[in-house]
C-alpha cells in the first residue's frame, strides 16, 4: 500500500497496490470531525432511495431492523479506518465486501435476484460520499471548494472506492463526469420505504437512546438532544438536491437554509478555536497526530551535514 498526494485523478490505475488517503489530505481534515456523523446521514438518505439499497438494506441492515444508532456508529466506525487505520484500512475493505457478498435476496418489485454488491448500488453509495462533500462544502469551509480541491477529493474517493473493491471501470474520474453521473441518478432514486421511513424519524424526531439510559432519565434526554435533533434535520434536508426532497416530498425554506448557514459558521468557528482533539474522532486525531510527528522527524533529519556530501541522497 502506497499513500501519495499528487492530485491527478486520471493518474491512479485500477491495478496493483491499494493507494491510502494521504494523512495531510483534504479528504482526512474534513473526514475525521464531528460533523461527519451529520454529512454520513445525507449520503445515507441518498444510499437509500436507491432501490437496490433500500430492499437490501430493508431486509438486512440493523437500521430498519431496531438498531439504527448501533449501525450509524459501526458506519462511522468502517469509514474512519478505510481513512486513518493505515495497514488496517484495507483489512477493512476486504471485510466490508466480504460483508455484503452474501446479502442477496428476490425483488419484491421486479422479482429478479439482487445483491448488496450489484455494481450500480455498490459504486453509488461510494460516489455519494463525494457528492455529499462538494455540496456540503458552503457549509464545512464556508464556499465552493476550488477545482484542484474537487481534483484532489475525487483523487481521495477513487482511492476509497478500489479499496472497497468498487468496479472502476466507469467509475467518475472528473468532477464534470462526477456530476453528469449524478445527473444520471436522479431519475433512477425513488422514494423508497426506507427512505421515507428514514425522513419520517428525522421529521418527528425519532431518537434511539442507549439501552443502558435509565426510562425514567429519556425525556430529559430528548429535551436536551433536542437542538442536535434539529441540526441533523436541516443538515440532511438541506443537503439534499431539491429534486430528491420532492421526491420526499419536503419542503426547504429560505429560512431554514440561514439558520443552517448560521449554525455551521458557529461551528466552523469553533474548529478553528477549538484543540483538535475536541473536534476530531480519536482515530483520526491520533492519526493525523502520528503523520504530523514523522513529517516534523524528515525535516530534521534534513539538516543533517551528512546530506551535504556530494552524492549524498537526501530524505524523501
Amino acid at each position: 500500500m502506497t499513500a501519495t498526494t499528487d492530485v491527478e485523478v486520471g493518474d491512479l490505475v485500477d491495478d496493483g497496490p491499494v493507494e491510502l488517503v494521504p494523512q495531510d489530505s483534504l479528504t482526512a481534515e474534513h473526514t475525521g470531525r464531528w460533523t461527519f456523523l451529520i454529512f454520513e446521514g445525507a449520503a445515507f438518505m441518498m444510499q437509500a432511495m436507491h432501490p437496490v439499497i433500500g430492499e437490501v438494506t430493508g431486509k438486512y441492515s440493523a437500521a430498519f431492523h431496531g438498531d439504527p444508532s448501533g449501525r450509524a456508529v459501526r458506519s462511522v466506525d468502517s469509514v474512519l479506518r478505510w481513512v486513518y487505520g493505515l495497514h488496517e484500512a484495507a483489512a477493512e475493505g476486504d471485510r466490508v465486501r466480504a460483508l455484503h457478498r452474501p446479502l442477496t435476496m428476490r425483488s419484491e418489485q421486479t422479482g429478479k435476484q439482487i445483491s448488496a454488491l450489484n455494481p450500480e448500488a455498490y459504486q453509488w453509495v461510494i460516489c455519494t460520499g463525494y457528492i455529499v462533500n462538494v455540496q456540503g462544502a458552503r457549509l464545512l469551509i464556508g464556499r465552493e471548494f476550488t477545482d484542484a480541491e474537487k481534483a484532489e477529493l475525487l483523487r481521495d474517493n477513487r482511492r476509497l472506492a478500489r479499496l472497497l473493491h468498487v468496479p472502476m471501470r466507469d467509475y467518475p474520474r472528473t468532477h464534470a463526469e462526477m456530476m453528469a453521473y449524478f445527473e444520471s441518478m436522479i431519475d433512477r432514486l425513488e422514494a423508497t420505504p426506507q427512505a421515507r421511513k428514514l425522513m419520517d424519524d428525522l421529521i418527528a424526531g425519532t431518537l434511539d437512546l442507549p439501552a443502558a439510559l435509565p426510562k425514567p432519565l429519556h425525556p430529559l434526554a430528548r429535551f436536551a438532544l433536542r437542538p442536535l435533533i434539529r441540526l441533523n434535520y436541516l443538515s440532511i434536508v438541506g443537503l439534499l438536491d431539491p429534486r430528491l426532497r420532492d421526491k420526499l416530498g419536503v419542503t426547504w425554506s429560505a429560512a431554514e437554509e440561514r439558520r443552517l448557514n448560521r449554525i455551521y459558521k458557529t461551528i466552523r468557528i469553533a474548529y478553528r478555536v477549538l484543540p483538535d482533539r475536541l473536534t476530531y474522532f480519536p482515530l483520526a486525531y491520533h492519526a493525523r497526530k502520528h503523520h504530523q510527528c514523522l513529517q516534523k522527524m524528515r525535516q530534521r533529519q534534513q539538516k543533517s551535514f551528512a546530506y551535504r556530501v556530494p552524492g549524498a541522497v537526501p530524505p524523501a
